[in-house]
């Protein structure tokens, strides 16, 4: 992009609408290292926006044409099959459009700034003061293109190193916990959907609840059981109720279970926490089948030993969460 001998430059960076200002977290004076190190994102797939305006920093006619062909009305399947389909990132355009000569003027209308990640906090205030703990998991994947790729946040965090600073928010979250201490809590967070359960756990611990219950699942008793240690403390004290179902590895001689197969077996119990004393269940976790599967056991419950009948148990879980005694924190 010919930025290699000017990369280190400084400048300033100034809004051209005199009424609006930049965001407070951008520095006005910066270098281009700097803004794609720390605030623009070239990982990003580029939208039809960013083939118009690329055109005009080509300078090879051949890829002038494909980049014409690209935000042409014939041309939107090529480039949703080039770019969307395959996820293809800015960076990879780049790599093959290599005459393109951006100027520095225009990083900011062709980069977009980097989105901040949202975490859920996997700690309370009362049990760790002053600390934020998050439990979080290095996303890896290949695209369609057989491509390697990791998260972007989640492999900044994993470098980090004793020390090390970085710039956070904080804002409330969906959780509410029960004012009344003998209304039960039912808690399925597999995987990294346990931050949030390890919070409302020790927050209920400290205010002396122990009708606490916690569905969580792994893929490996041994390598992914995270907290594994607490939850057994806080069991053997007779503070919390721990279940825990592995997917791939479970114990010897315990078959392949998920948290809503162990819902299922406890059915009965499911019932009793969630119909009788009217508790309440909170879903944490990846947004794919689990929430769906998780509803469906407690349907199952509902309708076996509540004495509903199936639309009955249906209508009972719509209702639970409508009275906010079903609160899901889950993410795609």
């Amino acid at each position: 992009m010919g930025w290699t001998n000017v990369a280190d430059d400084f400048f300033t960076v100034e809004h051209t609408m005199l009424d609006q200002t930049l965001p407070d977290h951008l520095p006005k004076i910066v270098s281009l290292r700097i803004l794609f190190t720390r605030y623009l994102d070239f990982n990003a797939v580029p939208r039809r926006s960013f083939f118009q305006l690329l055109r005009y920093f080509a300078t090879d006619e051949l890829e002038r044409e494909k980049l014409d062909e690209f935000v042409s009305i014939e041309g939107a399947d090529e480039m949703y099959d080039y770019c969307q389909r395959v996820k293809r990132t800015t960076w990879e355009v780049l790599s093959e459009f290599r005459s393109a000569r951006i100027p520095r003027e225009y990083v900011f209308d062709l980069f977009p700034p980097l989105r901040p990640r949202e975490f859920s906090i996997a700690s309370s205030v009362e049990f760790h003061p002053r600390e934020i703990h998050l439990c979080v998991a290095i996303v890896r994947y290949r695209t369609k293109l057989k491509m390697h790729r990791k998260g972007v946040c989640t492999s900044y965090l994993s470098g980090l190193k004793l020390g090390d600073t970085l710039r956070i928010g904080l804002r409330k979250g969906f959780i509410s916990l029960p004012t009344d201490p003998n209304t039960p809590v039912v808690c399925v967070g597999p995987g990294t959907g346990i931050a949030p359960m390890r919070a409302v756990i020790e927050q209920r611990i400290h205010e002396g609840h122990t009708n606490t219950t916690l569905y969580f699942g792994c893929r490996s008793a041994h390598k992914d059981q995270h907290y594994h240690a607490e939850w057994e403390s806080h069991a053997e004290e007779r503070k919390l109720r721990y279940r825990v179902a592995c997917s791939r590895d479970g114990p010897e001689g315990v078959k392949r279970t998920y948290v809503q197969d162990l819902m299922k077996e406890d059915a009965q119990y499911i019932w009793t926490m969630l119909g009788q004393q009217r508790g309440i269940l909170i879903i944490s976790g990846s947004s794919n089948k689990m929430p769906t599967a998780v509803r469906e056991a407690v349907r199952g419950a509902v309708e076996r030993f509540g004495g509903r009948s199936n639309a009955e148990a249906v209508e009972y879980v719509a209702a639970m969460e409508r009275e906010g005694r079903l609160i899901e924190e889950c993410w795609s």
